[in-house]
């Protein structure tokens, strides 16, 4: 499949500390021979500095590719920021980024080969399959991820390691079909349902690098999301 342009969706929501790291590790990235990029950054009402940092960020360098900030008033939610996004991006796919440094934007050439090589249509990123993130693989979090994958594997039929991985590679036209709801965190098992329904998009899934925050950093799957998670899944499914 040949893919000329690939959508950044980088939601943001009180990330001062890494937001502008993020956009530097994502603008220096050197995606394949005819694959150009675009960044689309969403600043979801965030309380602290991070909007600020990047708009400062934005005025003092000029990358060569397009980007395009938005600020919501009122805090929407992960999903919430994605849906806006969604409305701007112009990529033949899209990608998710979140604004921390849990995840190496390098791996975007890693997602891109299944689909460069007629192999798949959607390629998640998944955190499961690198033996380097085995020390994570045993927390709390990672076993509540692991249930609702198996879950969303039994509903949909995909065979899935990591359903609640960020790096999602998409394509745009697709996406844009579905009609999404979910605006929190919600958003994650929302769009594995609905793509998973058509059954001309193949799903593949590759090893990422992942360095997890910690829960006093704020990073972790509390039992309400999974229980939340669970009734997207059951709402998709009946």
């Amino acid at each position: 499949m040949i893919i000329s342009r690939l959508s950044i969706i980088i939601p943001v929501y009180n990330e001062q500390e890494t937001v502008v790291p993020i956009l530097e590790k994502v603008l220096a990235v050197k995606l394949p021979d005819g694959i150009v990029m675009e960044l689309v950054v969403v600043d979801d009402a965030s309380t602290d500095s991070s909007a600020t940092r990047v708009e400062e960020f934005l005025k003092r360098v000029t990358p060569d590719v397009s980007v395009n900030f938005f600020r919501h008033e009122q805090n929407k939610g992960k999903g919430g920021a994605i849906h806006t996004a969604i409305k701007h991006v112009k990529g033949d796919y899209m990608i998710i980024q979140d604004a921390d440094l849990e995840l190496d934007p390098n791996d975007f050439i890693r997602l891109l080969e299944p689909v460069v090589n007629g192999n798949a249509e959607v390629v998640y990123g998944s955190r499961f399959l690198n033996n380097s993130s085995g020390k994570q693989s045993k927390n709390l979090s990672f076993l509540a991820n692991a249930f609702l994958t198996s879950l969303s594997n039994l509903f949909f039929g995909t065979r899935l390691t990591d359903m609640e991985t960020c790096y999602k590679l998409m394509p745009v036209p697709e996406v844009k079909k579905l009609i999404l709801k979910e605006e929190r965190f919600g958003f994650e098992p929302e769009v594995t349902a609905k793509l998973a329904r058509n059954k001309n998009i193949r799903f593949a899934e590759v090893p990422v690098t992942y360095i997890a925050r910690t829960d006093l950093q704020g990073k972790r799957l509390a039992g309400r999301m999974v229980f939340g998670h669970c009734g997207v899944l059951l709402d998709m499914a009946f």
